[in-house]
């Protein structure tokens, strides 16, 4: 396993690891081991890092060092990543909430486009 800790870090602008390892409430000589590959983490601990760098589990343990993404050509926006978060982090039941209002704005949206109407002359209409 190829963890890529160091380089998530530094890309996540913490250029001092002791302070990194404050940050996510761990003793700095075991984030140094953890760094060096000197010991592994728990799931806990990665997940604690991934949500302290903004990134996934997969991304620290160099899962796709090995395994390349394919890439769709679709890159979220800063706002589509924190809906996708918000919905991650909600119950089953937001998730479902979540999901039904988005599909609802979409087909509306549509139906507006469809009608050539822009959405400012819409709510004005309203």
């Amino acid at each position: 396993m190829n963890v890529q800790l160091m380089k998530l870090r530094k890309a996540a602008g913490y250029s001092n690891r002791d302070e990194f390892a404050k940050k996510i409430g761990v003793n700095k000589y075991t984030y140094r081991s953890w760094e060096s590959g000197a010991a592994m983490m728990n799931a806990e601990q990665v997940w604690n890092c991934a949500v302290a760098l903004g990134c996934t589990p997969n991304d620290i343990l160099g899962w796709y060092e090995d395994h390349p993404r394919e890439d769709s050509g679709e890159h979220l926006t800063s706002e589509e990543r924190e809906i996708v978060g918000c919905y991650r982090e909600s119950t089953p039941q937001w998730r479902q909430n979540i999901a039904m209002t988005a599909r609802a704005a979409a087909g509306e949206s549509k139906e507006t486009a469809k009608r050539g109407v822009s959405a400012t002359e819409e709510r004005a209409a309203m």
